[in-house]
């Protein structure tokens, strides 16, 4: 009994696919996958992906980056020795020490601790958000830039 209904499938398998073939011609021709479609990617797309990411996030966290436009700097970019500017760009100082979670930042007149929050940093290295004249002017004592 199954072996009539195995021969019974098959046959209308088989009469299906031949009356299926006469009906429609030719084929349509496969389509160029659209923008929507996903993409066939195997597993060495993948790893090649993932080292892209590696890199690109690497190079946009460690030392300057390519953009004008300033980025929150990570405590590995605050390095004792580095310039350190203004929002405008003009330097400041240097970074003279780095302690947990701040920087002193020394100038030609005094030294100012700077926490790690308060740095930015583009195409030119560090940056904080303060003008040169208004630094210069805590580093003096009265906290108010000269006009």
């Amino acid at each position: 009994m199954r072996r009539f209904e195995f021969a019974a499938t098959a046959v209308a398998l088989t009469l299906a696919g031949a009356a299926h073939a006469q009906t429609g011609g030719a084929p349509p021709p496969p389509s160029a996958p659209g923008p929507s479609a996903p993409e066939l990617r195997g597993p060495d797309d993948r790893v090649t992906d993932f080292n892209r990411l590696r890199d690109d996030v690497a190079r946009h966290t460690a030392g300057p980056t390519r953009s004008t436009r300033p980025i929150p700097a990570s405590p590995g970019d605050i390095i004792a020795g580095r310039e350190v500017r203004d929002s405008k760009g003009v330097v400041i100082g240097v970074v003279d020490t780095v302690g947990t979670g701040f920087a002193v930042v020394a100038s030609p007149g005094g030294k100012i601790e700077v926490e790690f929050a308060s740095f930015a940093k583009n195409n030119k290295g560090l940056l904080i958000n303060m003008p040169k004249a208004k630094f210069d002017a805590i580093v003096a004592g009265n906290g108010k830039p000269a006009n």
